[in-house]
């Protein structure tokens, strides 16, 4: 495996041009008021226009090139990694979800320090490239531990959200000879149920929350998992139908006590930074596939039998609109070997940017304990 160092840029044209996409939009006519069917307009107008007028990316790129970006040159093609150099303890492994990416982390990784910290960006997600053919999260890992032992990494704590949760959790399950412990701040996949240990009462009622929200909410992974190629070309067309779909998912998976606005509640170049790459990198195309192949697949649950014994940590966020993300105890033992279980006082999906002091201080305690 061939590792080259890289530098986060985006050329000045590409700027530009995005800039008189975001101008020549043609806006709906009738105004949302509401978030009840999308994105309220005039959320979307402010952060388009941020995003157009008054958003630095430069000035991004001179922050999140303080990092090491090197491309791992895999028999799959390119995975892409941030390193931040730390001590000598085991590193860190964090994988973002969708849809994010390696940025989600920046306001994270600093307080993490002094330990070592990788950022891996998701096959499909920036410049990490997605193989051809059916790829599963299951996949994501097993590339994943090739990568690390490639950068020297024997042995390291992964954690993951979303996507990169479920990426964590294969690797701990498949990898327990190099994952030294476990840590998501939610949980992707669920345990294959059987007749002989049919769901509790408190699980029941559980699945059915989560089911009555997902009722409300599931209508974009319905088309990313049966009909993406529908979507994908007014994604990669159209700045503000890109700035429109992450932001409807941005504001009801945010916890909405942090403030009105997803803005107010993970800063106002948070999504501008990630759709600019998102937009340079054409990661719409590519990563919307991860819902197709892995409900193809099967591997949305663990299966039968299986469970994780490495140590485990699950800081429960999941303070979202409509819904709290919080799984009974009982169901994550179906899966993990639980060590550290943590009831948060705020943040939604994306915790390291809603609350990134709450997650390094989970993370990191954990971490220390298995030392």
């Amino acid at each position: 495996m061939r590792i080259d160092p890289v530098t986060v840029t985006v050329d000045r044209s590409v700027l530009t041009g995005l800039r008189e996409r975001l101008h020549a939009t043609r806006w709906p006519r009738h105004e949302a008021t509401g978030n009840a069917l999308g994105p309220r307009t005039a959320e979307l107008r402010e952060l388009c226009d941020w995003w157009a007028g008054g958003f630095d990316w430069p000035a991004a790129e001179a922050r999140v090139n303080r990092a090491r970006h090197l491309l791992a040159r895999t028999s799959h093609g390119a995975v892409h990694v941030a390193v931040h150099d730390g001590d000598d303890r085991p590193p860190l492994l964090l994988l973002h979800g969708w849809p994010s990416s390696f940025l989600e982390f920046e306001r994270l990784v600093p307080q993490l320090s002094p330990r070592t910290v990788v950022v891996a960006s998701l096959p499909g997600y920036g410049w990490s490239e997605r193989p051809a053919g059916r790829w599963t999260t299951r996949d994501t890992a097993t590339l994943l531990a090739g990568v690390m032992t490639a950068l020297g990494h024997d042995r390291f704590v992964a954690h993951g959200t979303d996507f990169g949760s479920a990426a964590a959790t294969w690797l701990a399950l498949d990898r327990p000879d190099l994952v030294a412990g476990l840590h998501l701040s939610n949980v992707d996949l669920g345990p294959s149920l059987t007749a002989d240990a049919p769901p509790t009462a408190e699980e029941r009622d559980y699945l059915d929350r989560f089911d009555a929200w997902w009722r409300r909410e599931n209508g974009y992974k319905e088309i990313q998992s049966t009909r993406p190629g529908a979507l994908v070309p007014a994604l990669l067309d159209s700045p503000a139908g890109l700035a429109a779909w992450v932001l409807d998912k941005w504001d009801s998976w945010t916890d909405p006590a942090l403030g009105p606005t997803v803005a107010a509640r993970v800063g106002r170049d948070a999504l501008p930074e990630l759709l600019t790459w998102w937009w340079a990198t054409g990661t719409a195309e590519t990563s919307v596939l991860d819902y197709a192949d892995n409900r193809a697949a099967g591997t949305t649950v663990l299966p039968a039998g299986a469970r994780v014994e490495v140590p485990t940590a699950v800081a429960r966020f999941g303070r979202e609109n409509g819904f709290r993300e919080d799984p009974p105890r009982s169901w994550l033992e179906r899966m993990y070997r639980l060590e550290r279980w943590t009831s948060m006082p705020r943040g939604g999906h994306f915790a390291a940017l809603e609350a990134p002091e709450l997650l390094a201080a989970d993370l990191l305690f954990f971490a220390d304990s298995l030392t």
